[in-house]
């Protein structure tokens, strides 16, 4: 299983940032969330609800399964890795400066 500070993309921060702006995970405010995530899942010793900070890493692992992104720069370097992620079925956003601009995916089958 991987680590939680290896599932860290810029948008998974910027969703994070909304659904805790939002109090999604009560009781756990942005920063505690990313502590959180990176310090891959050691509790603070807060005595914030546990179920929260449960939540929170099952979503981080659901939200990184199904979003997959990767830097301009990442997509150069790593175009044969990128695209054997997008052979097995997954869909890929491309950022630039931190911001979509492209989607790759699967062709479908004839």
């Amino acid at each position: 299983m991987k680590a939680l500070s290896d599932l860290l993309s810029d948008d998974l921060i910027a969703r994070l940032r909304q659904k805790t702006s939002r109090g999604d995970f009560p009781s756990i405010d942005f920063r505690t969330a990313m502590n959180f995530l990176l310090g891959d899942g050691v509790l603070p010793a807060s005595g914030l609800p546990t179920s929260s900070f449960l939540r929170l890493e099952d979503w981080a692992r659901d939200f990184a399964r199904r979003n997959l992104s990767y830097s301009a720069t990442e997509l150069k370097n790593k175009t044969g890795l990128i695209l054997a992620v997008v052979q097995a079925g997954k869909t890929v956003t491309i950022n630039k400066h931190g911001r979509p601009v492209a989607e790759i995916r699967p062709l479908g089958r004839d």
